[in-house]
């Protein structure tokens, strides 16, 4: 069962991870170009990075249940 939502968060990490990627400049182009650049990049810029550490922290898990 924990394999299973390790699996799960880490495919949920990568979508987030590449819809961030993808939607920070479409967004700044279209339905946020009201908001300041410099806030919705460091909003973007938050949830790429808690993406990253959620990628990381399963890989870490997955490599240590391997070990084991």
């Amino acid at each position: 069962m924990a394999a299973r939502m390790r699996r799960a968060r880490t495919i949920v990490a990568w979508i987030l991870l590449a819809g961030s990627i993808i939607c920070w400049p479409i967004s700044m182009k279209t339905w946020a170009k009201d908001e300041p650049p410099f806030v919705l990049s460091l909003s973007f810029l938050a949830i790429i990075i808690e993406a990253a550490t959620l990628l990381t922290s399963s890989q870490v898990h997955e490599s240590q249940e391997r070990d084991q």
